[in-house]
């Protein structure tokens, strides 16, 4: 299933974010595929990518280092299936 992220920011920046986001790439690329990150603005972002084991990226989602990195910068994430 192809996926958009609308990443919003509101503790940090998009650098900051993309830091964090880079730090469990690998992990992340066991779930998903075809990640294309674009910066909207400072405070935002769009990931659209493939999930490929939507199982697994539910555990990494609800991990606390997940959970504890998207409290420390204010992040809030709405996903919606990427329409072709």
């Amino acid at each position: 299933m192809d996926v958009a992220a609308a990443v919003s920011i509101s503790d940090g920046n998009f650098d900051e974010w993309f830091d964090f986001f880079k730090s469990y790439e690998a992990l992340r690329h066991e779930f998903v595929a075809d990640e294309v990150i674009t910066k909207v603005s400072d405070t935002e972002a769009l990931v659209v990518f493939t999930i490929k084991d939507i199982n697994g990226l539910t555990e990494l989602s609800s991990s606390q280092f997940l959970l504890d990195g998207e409290a420390r910068l204010g992040i809030t994430v709405e996903l919606s299936e990427k329409l072709s």
